[in-house]
């Protein structure tokens, strides 16, 4: 994987089962890209309940935080900066994403929710309000993410997604599995034009791609288990259509399945927009 400017991986923590575990694979992450750890704490009312009724001060949140930062760090060589703020989890992460170099937001299904109740549902909604990528750790750990598996409905606008799919390929290698997530049956003439511009595309930016067809027999989300295990997938990528021109992902029902599926990849969240300003 290319070696590529420092930012940070943000990872906002409320010292449960499910935000630790982001916070370990995050730190993975960030050493495995070259990057820096930012671990964030949101002081709200959660967090004042839980400090009176255990009889604690904010003190024990810096303790905590510090003592989650060094076991992050034992046996790396990554950096982390600790973020405590007041606010709701999605002032929060919105309002540190835009004042600093986020590469991208972690979060984890692995774990029981704690504190804050970072629920799925609830992660759902931190990741629409973060204006970076969002990645989504599963149930067990990652030590790989290339190649990547990126479903797509080629009849839509597509341009920004291959400009986005070149800036993920300088994180995640060169090489896209794309599946069609609609049938082709009915336009087989339309879809190989449009196959062939975006493989076309996609070699200008120097970035391998292989299709796999849509099925049509039960459910994508199996289709797509199917394809992360036969072509040894170690990432998957959801985005949102060009055409709702937003900066931020907003997971659709069927995303969200995804993401909770039983797949066991990590899902990277991104909207094609994010990436705007570089092209």
């Amino acid at each position: 994987m290319q070696k590529i400017t420092k930012m940070a991986i943000l990872v906002i923590v409320d010292f449960s089962d499910n935000s630790y575990e982001a916070a370990v694979q995050a730190a993975e992450l960030a050493e495995l890209l070259h990057q820096n750890l930012l671990i964030v704490h949101a002081i709200n009312h959660y967090t004042r309940a839980y400090l009176s009724e255990n009889n604690l001060d904010k003190e024990w949140i810096e303790e905590s935080m510090e003592s989650l930062s060094n076991g992050l760090t034992r046996g790396k060589e990554i950096d982390i900066d600790i973020v405590i703020r007041e606010g709701s989890v999605y002032e929060v992460i919105s309002s540190i994403c835009k004042e600093n170099d986020i590469l991208m937001a972690a979060f984890s299904l692995k774990g029981k929710p704690g504190l804050q109740k970072f629920t799925p549902e609830k992660i759902m909604r931190m990741i629409a309000v973060c204006p970076v990528p969002s990645i989504v750790f599963p149930r067990k750990n990652c030590n790989k993410f290339s190649p990547m598996l990126f479903p797509v409905n080629l009849f839509r606008g597509w341009s920004k997604k291959a400009i986005t799919l070149k800036h993920l390929s300088e994180w995640f290698g060169k090489l896209v599995i794309v599946v069609e997530n609609h049938s082709s049956d009915k336009f087989v003439s339309e879809i190989e034009r449009e196959r062939s511009r975006f493989k076309e595309k996609l070699s200008i930016l120097g970035i391998e791609c292989a299709y796999v067809p849509y099925i049509g027999q039960g459910s994508f989300t199996n289709q797509l288990a199917y394809y992360a295990k036969h072509y040894k997938a170690g990432l998957m990528i959801l985005m949102n259509d060009e055409e709702e021109e937003s900066l931020h992902f907003k997971p659709a029902p069927s995303d969200a399945k995804i993401i909770r599926s039983k797949i066991g990849l990590p899902v990277l969240c991104v909207s094609p927009f994010m990436f705007a300003k570089d092209e």
